[in-house]
């Protein structure tokens, strides 16, 4: 555990980014797991720049719904399934100017946040170890950076993703809606990810085509586990077909599977790693449940594939996989933006 008089300097620099002045409301979400340092770090930093603070935490475990092995940034039981207690706890995080999010497991891929969001609230989820948070710190150039590579996305119509390994997948990006993690939240109704730097897009659903292969080095999300082996998924209209390969390939493939939901197939968002601070080994430092992987999907020039939810049509499921990949070739409506894991016009 790391001592609060360490980590209050880092939080109360990490809050200025975000905006947090005197007067302000600020509510710390937590729950049983959450890092106790935290939540004393936290405290203290909104009190040190003048803001009023208090926590609301919730019970880390529930037995509803169907039980599935972890959650993988999924949140907790008592944020996800409509009940008296997350009314009330939603109407009161609803009043704050700034939430943050300490729920190890989240609530990212949850409507809580963007009922936050529209309620006008900034919202900064903290849950990576307290090295990371320090090592990926934000940064006028790493924003500047992701805000462009943000509008590229959403501007491009078409995305064709290959490797050398024999990925060969194209992406309907039309209407995209495309996002930016900076790594703060600085903007009433906005959400950030601390450590983070990131660009991610919703393509199209059902519009996706041809097959993603994963070579050794990728990493799966939430296994937080490295591929030994290649995995070979054919893709078409926006569902997964076939999963072939090795140990790996039975692991995506059994997760998928336990769900019994077609839509778990699906494929969600794409995105690019951005951070140079940011180390795709990372994993191999960490205890599995320490971390919820931020350097693998921020390691820059990594390609993100994913599954599963998709918010902006309402598709809030309990099965998402993060797949960052090393060494691909990315176009954008034909124009080179990442060549062989190396961002193109990109300051590094």
């Amino acid at each position: 555990m790391e001592a609060v008089v360490d980590l209050v300097p880092m939080f109360q620099r990490e809050f200025e980014l975000c905006a947090v002045k005197e007067g302000e409301l600020l509510i710390l979400l937590t729950e049983a797991g959450t890092r106790p340092e935290y939540v004393g770090a936290a405290g203290g930093a909104a009190l040190a720049l003048g803001a009023e603070v208090f926590e609301v935490s919730v019970r880390g475990r529930g037995w509803q719904g169907t039980p599935f092995t972890g959650r993988g940034g999924m949140s907790v039981p008592a944020l996800t399934y409509p009940t008296r207690l997350l009314d009330v706890v939603r109407d009161t995080l609803s009043r704050a100017d700034f939430v943050v999010d300490l729920i190890p497991d989240t609530i990212i891929h949850r409507p809580l946040r963007d009922e936050l969001k529209q309620a006008g609230a900034r919202i900064l989820t903290v849950c990576e170890p307290a090295d990371a948070l320090e090592r990926m710190a934000p940064n006028a150039s790493i924003t500047a950076q992701v805000v462009s590579l943000r509008d590229r996305v959403a501007a491009a119509s078409e995305l064709h993703v290959s490797s050398a390994g024999g990925t060969d997948l194209r992406f309907d990006l039309t209407d995209t809606n495309a996002n930016g993690q900076k790594g703060y939240a600085d903007q009433a109704g906005t959400w950030d990810h601390w450590p983070s730097a990131l660009v991610t897009g919703y393509p199209v659903d059902d519009r996706a085509h041809g097959t993603l292969v994963l070579s050794p080095g990728d990493v799966v999300l939430p296994f937080n586990r490295y591929v030994d082996a290649p995995v070979t998924m054919r893709i078409a209209d926006g569902f997964i077909d076939e999963i072939d390969g090795e140990l790996d390939a039975a692991f995506v493939r059994d997760y998928l599977e336990s769900f019994k939901d077609r839509e778990v197939y699906r494929t969600s968002h794409i995105g690019f790693g951005m951070h140079p601070a940011a180390q795709w080994n990372a994993l191999s430092f960490y205890d599995r449940r320490e971390t919820m992987g931020m350097d693998a999907r921020c390691f820059r020039g990594g390609f993100l594939f994913s599954t599963g939810p998709n918010r902006f049509t309402g598709r809030y499921i309990d099965a998402h996989l993060d797949i960052p990949m090393r060494g691909c070739t990315v176009r954008l409506d034909g124009e080179i933006v990442l060549d062989a894991g190396v961002l193109v016009g990109a300051e590094s």
